[in-house]
């Protein structure tokens, strides 16, 4: 298949099209451009980046497809380990494949703001192709998806209460709030 083809098989794919995750997923020749699709949702996301911060993100340009495409592989990774937890019975390749093809959603970051809304319909996306490709329960695929959130939201917050109570307490050694 080409790209343009992969490209319609992405659309399927967002649409919830469980014929054509099965498809990708089994297609031999689909891991390139699944690796492809995660670097330009990648340079999607750079392009917006260095709109917004008129042009001081630039950088972004160049490391946001290599960082999508690194964090693609451990992303997938870790969704792959925690499906096979559940029950799952994918191989890496094929779950790789049809996330990335499915990506193409995340290519809207293009468009700075908006994108980030259209590109938040990967989340379902990532449910079904989960539950399609691994073979588990919706509600296996949707625990698979949300628990690496959880996990990141509640690491943040604790780096964010961690050093709150670092500064408080620093204010509080320094005397600075005496009088209170």
């Amino acid at each position: 298949m080409d790209f343009m083809g992969y490209v319609k098989k992405g659309v399927e794919i967002v649409k919830l099209d469980r014929d054509a995750i099965s498809g990708v997923a089994s297609d031999p020749g689909s891991f390139g451009p699944a690796v492809l699709f995660f670097g330009i949702s990648g340079l999607a996301a750079g392009v917006s980046g260095a709109v917004v911060t008129g042009g001081a993100g630039s950088f972004m340009l160049l490391s946001g497809p290599v960082f999508a495409v690194i964090g693609s592989f451990a992303g997938v990774g870790i969704l792959h380990l925690l499906s096979r937890l559940m029950g799952g019975t994918a191989r890496y390749r094929g779950y790789y494949s049809a996330l990335g093809i499915g990506n193409i959603i995340r290519w809207a970051l293009v468009v700075p703001f908006l994108g980030f809304i259209a590109a938040l319909w990967y989340l379902p996306v990532m449910v079904v192709v989960t539950e399609r490709v691994h073979g588990i329960s919706t509600a296996r695929a949707v625990f698979v998806v949300l628990l690496p959130a959880i996990v990141l939201f509640l690491i943040i917050l604790s780096v964010i209460m961690i050093a709150g109570m670092a500064v408080f307490m620093s204010i509080m050694d320094s005397g600075t709030l005496q009088g209170l």
